[in-house]
């Protein structure tokens, strides 16, 4: 029984590792999105706030 035992635990070990290197090598494949040049967000303001825009420095 305890070597019944044993072999599970190492199969469990197993596949622990493995999964765990996979979770640390997956790339996952880049995908184009593409927004329509229409495409608006309206938000409402609150508490005075207003729009925020940042200065596009390169």
């Amino acid at each position: 029984m305890k070597k019944k035992l044993l072999i599970e635990l190492i199969i469990y070990a197993v596949i622990v590792v493995i999964g765990i290197i996979l979770l640390f090598t997956y790339e996952p494949k880049q995908q184009e999105i593409i927004i329509p040049s229409d495409f608006k967000i309206e938000a409402e303001v609150e508490r005075g706030e207003t729009d925020v825009t940042l200065p596009n420095e390169q």
